[in-house]
């Protein structure tokens, strides 16, 4: 009965060490994947309940950028920088809870507006953010 009791423990053991390892591997993943990469978190809303979550973001001339877009809304959003020439590829559009990513590298200052290119509410046409972009 005792090298059963022993035997579950250590089944039980295994499992949580399991499971930890797959976490911790998979944040030092992400952490690897975008090293040296600035990384914003843009979360999309409709603007009747919130718009973009941040409305202005701040970039240095030069140095590598990975936009993380996440769609936390229950309809589809799209998102481009028309003066940069920066838009989602594919079918331009990010469906509900999901993320889509850009990176790019800023090569030019100045103020840039983003915006929502797909038809989200009657308010779409104001879901715009700003992107200003500054030597260091």
């Amino acid at each position: 009965m005792q090298k059963k009791h022993i035997t579950e423990i250590i089944a039980g053991l295994l499992v949580l060490l399991a499971t930890a390892g797959t976490i911790v591997g998979a944040l030092v993943y992400e952490d690897n994947l975008y090293a040296g990469r600035k990384v914003i978190e843009l979360q999309a809303r409709a603007p009747e309940r919130g718009n973009w979550s941040m409305q202005e973001i701040h970039l240095i001339k030069g140095e590598p950028v990975t936009l993380k877009i996440r769609n936390v809304d229950t309809v589809s959003h799209g998102f481009a920088i028309p003066e940069l020439g920066i838009s989602l590829s594919g079918a331009g559009e990010i469906k509900p809870g999901n993320v889509a990513t850009i990176e790019f590298i800023p090569d030019t200052t100045g103020s840039f507006m983003f915006t929502c290119t797909t038809w989200c509410s009657t308010r779409h046409m104001q879901m715009t953010g700003k992107i200003i972009v500054s030597e260091k």
